[in-house]
C-alpha cells in the first residue's frame, strides 16, 4: 500500500461525501494504491450513516473505524495511525477547508526529496481575526520557549508522513497527547509547504475559544516543567518578601507603636500571596491530573465498530 489517508471526523454528516468526492478527483491516478482511514469520533449526527454509504458504493479501499463516544482528535489520529499500512500516511480534515490536491504535491515532495520524512503545510494567509492571531503568536513563542523542541508556529495537522515517522509516533506510550509537539519532539526532517485555507463546506468549526485555550494549557504542560519551576520561584520570592516585612513591621512598631496603621498594606498583601499561592496550586493540579490519567492506564479509545472492504466487525477494541 502506498498512502494511507486518515481523516477524522465529528458531526461532518454533510461534508464527508463531499469530500470523498474531492478526494477521488485529486487522487484518480493513485486510488488502486490508497487507503482511507475515516474515524467517526462519537458524532451524534448522520455520519456515520454518510459514511458506510461511501464504503458501500465505492470500488475503492474504503475503512471505518467507529468510537464508542467522542474521545477526542488525539484519539482519532492515534486510532487511523495503528490502522494505517501505506508507506506514506497523509493526515486531513473532512470540512474541505484542506484541499485533497495538496496531497499529491506532498507526495511527489517526499519522492523527490529522500532527505524529508515528512510535509507539514502551512497557511500562508491566515483568516482569523486579530485577536485570536495575536493569543496564538503568544502561545508559540511561550512554549517554544519553554520546552527544548521548537514547535513551528502555522504548522497545522495536515501532514503526510513516511512510515519511519508513523512508527516512532506509535512507539509513544503516553495518553495525554499533543499532536504538535508530539510531530516536533520525535525528530525527523520536516518540510513546511504554503497552502490556502479554504471556507468549510458546510457546518461550523468545532474548536471554540474556550477548548483552544484548553488544547493550548494540555500543550504546555504536555511538553515543559517550566511551570513547576516558574511556582517554585514565585514561592521563593514570596518567602523572602515575607521575611523582609516582617523586620520592617517589627521595628515599625517598636518605633511608633501603631501596628493597625498598616492594615489596608497587609490586606493587599494577604490577597496578593494567596492569589499566587493558589496559581501555584492550579500548576501543580494540571501537572498531577497528568500523572493520575496516566496512572489509570485507560484505553485512549474504544472501538465499537471497524469497516473495511472485507468484513465487518462489531466488537470493542481497545486500544
Amino acid at each position: 500500500m502506498l498512502l494511507s489517508i486518515v481523516i477524522p471526523c465529528y458531526n461532518e454528516g454533510e461534508n464527508v461525501a463531499l469530500f470523498y468526492g474531492e478526494a477521488v478527483n485529486a487522487l484518480k491516478d493513485h486510488l488502486l494504491e490508497t487507503e482511507f482511514i475515516f474515524i467517526n469520533d462519537g458524532s451524534r449526527d448522520q455520519t456515520l450513516d454518510e459514511l458506510k454509504k461511501i464504503h458501500k458504493n465505492s470500488p475503492y479501499n474504503i475503512n471505518i473505524i467507529n468510537f464508542s463516544r467522542n474521545f477526542g482528535k488525539e484519539a482519532a489520529l492515534l486510532a487511523g495511525f495503528n490502522s494505517s499500512c501505506g508507506d506514506y500516511v497523509a493526515i486531513i480534515d473532512a470540512d474541505l477547508q484542506q484541499k485533497p490536491s495538496y496531497i499529491i504535491d506532498m507526495l511527489e515532495i517526499l519522492k523527490v526529496h529522500n532527505e524529508y520524512d515528512c510535509v507539514a503545510a502551512y497557511q500562508d494567509i491566515r483568516k482569523e481575526g486579530k485577536i485570536l492571531s495575536f493569543l496564538k503568536n503568544c502561545f508559540y513563542r511561550l512554549i517554544n520557549k519553554m520546552t527544548e523542541v521548537d514547535i513551528v508556529r502555522s504548522a497545522s495537522d495536515f501532514r503526510l508522513l513516511r512510515r519511519n515517522v508513523i512508527n516512532a509516533i506509535i512507539a509513544l506510550p503516553e495518553k495525554c497527547r499533543f499532536s504538535k509537539g508530539i510531530f516536533a519532539w520525535v525528530g525527523f526532517e520536516t518540510y513546511y509547504m504554503p497552502y490556502t485555507v479554504e471556507e468549510r463546506a458546510n457546518g461550523t468549526s468545532k474548536w471554540s475559544f474556550w477548548k483552544l485555550f484548553v488544547y493550548a494549557i494540555d500543550g504546555i504542560v504536555a511538553f515543559s516543567t517550566v511551570p513547576l519551576v516558574i511556582a517554585s520561584i514565585f514561592g521563593i520570592i514570596l518567602f523572602l518578601i515575607s521575611i523582609l516585612l516582617l523586620f520592617v513591621i517589627v521595628i515599625k512598631t517598636l518605633i511608633w507603636g501603631d501596628p493597625v496603621a498598616g492594615f489596608p498594606t497587609l490586606a493587599s498583601l494577604l490577597l496578593l500571596t494567596a492569589g499566587i499561592q493558589l496559581l501555584c496550586i492550579g500548576v501543580l493540579g494540571q501537572y498531577l491530573a497528568k500523572n493520575y490519567t496516566e496512572s489509570k492506564n485507560r484505553p485512549m479509545y474504544i472501538v465499537k465498530e471497524i469497516i473495511c472492504n472485507k468484513e465487518t466487525l462489531k466488537d470493542e477494541t481497545e486500544q
